[in-house]
């Protein structure tokens, strides 16, 4: 009977590790890792979390079966499992390759950095360097072992399905990461299977039907709950939130492209046409994408001090403008400002100058989200007598605004053809924005994507100018490209319009949503600084001083020969539509940003509370079928079944009912618990419980070894004391057998009956 019991108390197996159940876990997790494979590319990561993975749980396993104990087994689990990643990771800095140094631990850290920037600076499938196959390793590690902690030392192998199904969730969250539906459906069946085997349940109809709604819950959680889908461009979420990203011109397509917009800020201006409202500008162009110049920030360079616009002559007409600025959604580590501003108040030091590109505002450590301040700017009025007087200025040294190599030689003969008439270079710079805005092109988010580009890269203005359909990212490359080879300094600024006026009178604020976001080229003139044009057709306004004055300078400022490196048609860049994904490589600016990994915080919590409802509510549900197909179990093994459910009772609760003992011994440990028996304190209705747990015991015996089939009411005595022992038993076990029924993973029960 001992020998029985022990058989029962592990499904039928040897007591060890259950090998079946160790595989079964160990493929729901890396088969729930393959889902993210539209996040990496190649596959080497994948092997080398399913080989760490493997290493865990089959160390903690082999010790398992050789008689250890379970907390022994997970530490040897840990050991092997750490010297694994080890030995993946350390690059050589591990004594004997496997065990970790003060070396190690840096390389590790700095590891940590680097996947930060590749995640946050680029676009998924983003590539696997050390960084990120040090992130996943990691993870995956950390994983395993509290995988294997639950299954091994907790004995519920069932609760580690909560890992895979936050890993399935992951790439919902990014909008270009595609939801790869095989995996999804082979994890879910693999965690159904594990739940039959650990349990020692066979599959029944009732079983097939739950498999088919975990496949359909599935489908729900990873495509159709809406979890913010952020892109690594701006972020924009799913009707949720924006976030900006370090490079904030990656990808701008898709957030223009997004479902409806979210309002993300509100200002009040005295100036009631609105005001642009600048986050960073994009200085450094490699002829595949536009990206911030390589800045570190200054801590001491606070706003309480902002530096003057560059190139603005004291005599220039300027406008003062007053901004009060609220945000909302919007979390960026950059500073949403008029430009140029003159005094920002309402913010701490945590925000510094970037002036070298500029009198833009940014953040390290710090985010945009709940911000209100204020913002006076000066911008540039001039008249048209101003603007003539500064024609003749020597240009400052403006090379890192020329810096532009191998544009197709189709750019640069359109860019002279459209300015053969100017007279200087501010009339070429504005024949450039009305040969845009007046001309033949057609504003367009969707042209793009069917003509195959949708980037800012010397390929997208070539494409973008011969089918001259497109939106603002193309309209601001293609002008800031061109005016470089005109040998007028240029950059691209990215921000937001001016946002729609609602109110009236002292209560009007105009609110700016994610329809807003925009991009627009900015051009330099000695004089008058850094003059934004809006090239952009059907967008903006573009200022009213820029018209062109028909006057020769009296000095030419620069020669466009010498002022910009000869164009060679012969050496065109090549990177495809997908030309947005390059990044720049700059790890101060990766501590700042949101990126990719910026999240739509409502629809990511939505999205992780009906995984943690799935995680509570599916074992419930199972642990309460299986005991009523048990207590309404008719002969020849209803006894057997009533007492099966009056042990895996006891174990939910946490009793401590010897393994090897017989019923008798069993039900005398049961009655202490009922509130009488063993010195125990009697309860109200215990006598009636012991009753029933005693004519249970004599119904088991009566049907095993005797041969007659137990009475009808036996489910109902087993029932009395299931309810008994649960109103004997604290809160908190009681909220542990129904949240996390031990007995649902490994089976206490007797041999299985030949009906269930």
């Amino acid at each position: 009977m001992a020998e029985s019991r022990r058989s029962r108390r592990t499904g039928g197996e040897p007591e060890g590790a259950r090998w079946p159940v160790v595989a079964l876990v160990w493929l729901v997790l890396v088969v729930s890792l393959a889902s993210l494979s539209s996040l990496f590319l190649g596959v080497g990561w994948w092997f080398a979390g399913a080989g760490v993975s493997a290493v865990v749980l089959g160390a903690s396993g082999l010790v398992r079966s050789l008689r250890g104990s379970p907390w022994l087994a997970w530490l040897v689990g840990l050991l092997a499992g750490t010297a694994t990643a080890t030995a993946i990771v350390s690059g050589g800095t591990a004594v004997l390759g496997v065990v970790p140094t003060a070396a190690t631990l840096q390389r590790v850290r700095d590891l940590s950095d680097q996947a930060a920037l590749t995640i946050s600076d680029g676009t998924a499938p983003v590539p696997v360097d050390d960084g990120v196959l040090a992130t996943v390793v990691g993870a995956v590690l950390v994983v395993s072992l509290l995988v294997d902690l639950l299954a091994s030392v907790g004995r519920l192998p069932g609760a580690t399905g909560l890992f895979p199904a936050v890993v399935l969730a992951v790439p919902a969250f990014v909008p270009t990461a595609e939801t790869r539906w095989p995996w999804v459906v082979a994890t879910v069946l693999l965690y159904l299977l594990l739940l039959m085997v650990s349990s020692g349940r066979r599959p029944t109809p009732a079983g097939a039907v739950g498999a088919v709604a975990a496949v359909a819950v599935a489908g729900l959680v990873t495509s159709l709950v809406p979890l913010g889908g952020v892109s690594p461009l701006t972020g924009v979420a799913s009707g949720t939130g924006l976030a900006t990203g370090v490079n904030p011109i990656i990808d701008l397509g898709d957030d223009l492209r997004r479902g409806a917009p979210v309002s993300v800020l509100t200002y009040r201006s005295s100036d009631e046409q609105g005001t642009y409202l600048k986050l960073v500008d994009l200085v450094d162009f490699s002829g595949r994408s536009w990206s911030p110049a390589d800045v570190e920030l200054d801590p001491d360079a606070t706003v309480d001090v902002l530096p003057e616009a560059p190139g603005v002559d004291a005599d220039t007409t300027r406008r003062a403008v007053e901004t009060r600025v609220t945000i909302g959604v919007l979390r960026s580590p950059y500073l949403p400002v008029p430009v140029p501003p003159t005094e920002i108040t309402g913010i701490d030091d945590g925000w510094s100058v970037v002036d070298e590109s500029g009198v833009t505002v940014r953040s390290d450590d710090e985010s945009t989200q709940g911000l209100e301040y204020t913002v006076r700017s000066r911008p540039v009025d001039p008249t048209e007598e101003e603007v003539v007087a500064t024609l003749g200025d020597a240009p400052a040294d403006m090379a890192p605004y020329l810096a532009v190599e191998g544009v197709p030689a189709t750019v640069t003969e359109q860019a002279a053809a459209v300015t053969a008439d100017a007279a200087n270079p501010f009339d070429a710079a504005v024949a450039l924005q009305d040969w845009f805005r007046d001309g033949d092109f057609t504003y367009s988010e969707e042209t793009p994507v069917d003509q195959g580009y949708d980037g800012s890269g010397l390929d997208a203005v070539e494409t973008f100018l011969r089918v001259r359909s497109g939106y603002c990212v193309h309209f601001a490359s293609a002008m800031a490209v061109m005016a470089r080879t005109l040998g007028i300094p240029s950059r691209v600024a990215v921000g937001f319009l001016p946002g729609e006026s609602t109110g009236f009178a002292d209560d009007q604020e105009r609110t700016v949503s994610s329809d807003d976001l925009h991009t627009w080229p900015e051009l330099y003139f000695q004089g008058l600084g850094w003059v934004p044009f809006e090239p952009t057709v059907g967008l903006g306004r573009p200022q009213s001083f820029l018209q062109e004055t028909g006057v020769e300078p009296t000095a030419a400022p620069s020669d466009p020969a010498e002022a910009s490196p000869t164009p060679t048609a012969e050496a065109p860049a090549t990177t495809g539509p997908d030309a947005a994904s390059a990044t720049p490589s700059d790890p101060a600016r990766a501590a700042g940003s949101s990126g990719n990994a910026a999240v739509a915080v409502p629809g990511g919590l939505a999205a992780l509370l009906v995984l943690l409802v799935l995680a509570l509510v599916v074992p419930s549900g199972l642990r309460a079928g299986r005991r009523r197909r048990r207590l309404a179990a008719e002969p020849p093994d209803a006894a057997l079944l009533a007492w099966q459910e009056v042990l895996d009772t006891a174990d939910d609760l946490r009793l401590d009912v010897p393994r090897s003992a017989t019923p008798g011994a069993a039900a005398e440990v049961l009655a202490a618990h009922l509130g009488g028996g063993l010195g125990g304190r009697r309860r109200h209705g215990s006598e009636e419980s012991r009753a029933a747990l005693d004519r249970v015991v004599t119904a088991l015996t009566t049907e095993r070894f005797a041969g007659r089939p137990a009475e009808a009411d036996v489910g109902r005595d087993a029932r009395r004391v299931v309810d008994a022992l649960r109103a004997s038993s604290t809160p908190r076990r009681r909220a542990a057998a129904l949240l996390a029924p031990r007995s649902l993973w490994a089976s206490t029960g007797a041999r299985r009956p030949r009906r269930a």
